[in-house]
């Protein structure tokens, strides 16, 4: 038995979906009835809970070999990202403990490390140091921004790209990304759910790095659309974010800005710790973003 958590986000529902096709028994954990709709039609056993209420998680991880942990947020106070992710994953690793599971494969994010300052990876690095230190044999996965059709932040790429009449480019666009198809992720994490052992934190990211400037001319590329970019001085982006980030859903925030200032979000030992894994083959960016664009 696997038990996802964040089963209801986007990629939890390719994790779970992907691993109850293949006929593993997979328990999934939800917030809502709301979150449990999004997974009907899965043959997996939904169970009902939240990260921060350990009574919940251990009720959860009875029975269960291996936890494949999700839960994150993207915007938030500071105190919000201490809750949900890094005491969160502490109490998951507390149920984990009690409950004899044998693995847990955490998402983490390239970009965390012990000197992170922005919140998001502040709480990420100290959920990885939770799994860690938890005496439970555990894989961290640290990937780069994730895309697909249906969720993630690509669909709001493209419908900025085919509607705003200048593409907005944060910075001067030469910070790198390299963007990694979800089906990628979903196979680095069956991987890492089925080795055993632990091993240092395994970076993920697809095959190419592109600056910002040069993603957003190919997305407009794959959409057949030649609209002019307009780069925005991070200082001039801060104002708007200020406001964007109290409006439901935060189409940018403040910290998002700091981690766009930073340094590139990109692979640093070569694909080396991805080879080890045995993640290969990866979907080409070009091919990511013209199937992305069929689905606008």
């Amino acid at each position: 038995m696997i038990l996802v958590t964040g089963a209801s986000g986007f990629v939890g529902r390719h994790v779970v979906r992907d691993l109850a096709v293949d006929g593993v028994r997979v328990r999934a954990l939800v917030r809502s009835a709301r979150g449990a709709s999004v997974l009907e039609g899965i043959d997996c056993e939904l169970v009902r809970g939240d990260v921060t209420d350990p009574a919940s998680l251990l009720a959860a991880a009875r029975g269960v070999r291996t936890i494949v942990h999700l839960v994150a947020i993207v915007a938030g106070a500071p105190a919000t990202f201490e809750r949900v992710m890094a005491a969160g994953t502490g109490n998951l690793v507390e149920a984990a403990r009690e409950s004899g599971v044998r693995r847990i494969v955490l998402m983490s994010a390239l970009g965390t490390g012990p000197g992170a300052t922005v919140p998001y990876f502040r709480a990420k690095w100290a959920a990885e140091q939770a799994v860690a230190s938890s005496g439970v044999e555990h894989a961290v996965l640290r990937p780069s921004f994730v895309f697909g059709t249906d969720g993630g932040a690509l669909p709001r790429f493209l419908k900025i790209a085919r509607l705003s009449p200048v593409t907005p480019v944060i910075g001067p666009g030469t910070q790198r990304v390299q963007p990694i198809w979800v089906d990628d992720l979903v196979r680095a994490v069956r991987l890492a759910a089925e080795h055993d052992g632990t091993s240092d934190p395994i970076e993920l990211g697809g095959p190419e790095a592109v600056t910002w400037s040069e993603l957003w001319r190919r997305i407009k590329t794959a959409l057949g659309t030649r609209r002019p970019a307009m780069h925005v001085p991070f200082w001039l982006a801060r104002g708007p974010a200020a406001l964007f980030e109290r409006l439901p859903p935060a189409l940018l925030t403040r910290d998002q800005l700091r981690m766009l200032e930073g340094p590139d979000n990109v692979v640093g030992d070569g694909g080396a710790s991805m080879r080890r894994l045995g993640l290969v083959e990866l979907l080409a960016l070009d091919e990511q973003l013209r199937r992305a664009a069929e689905r606008q």
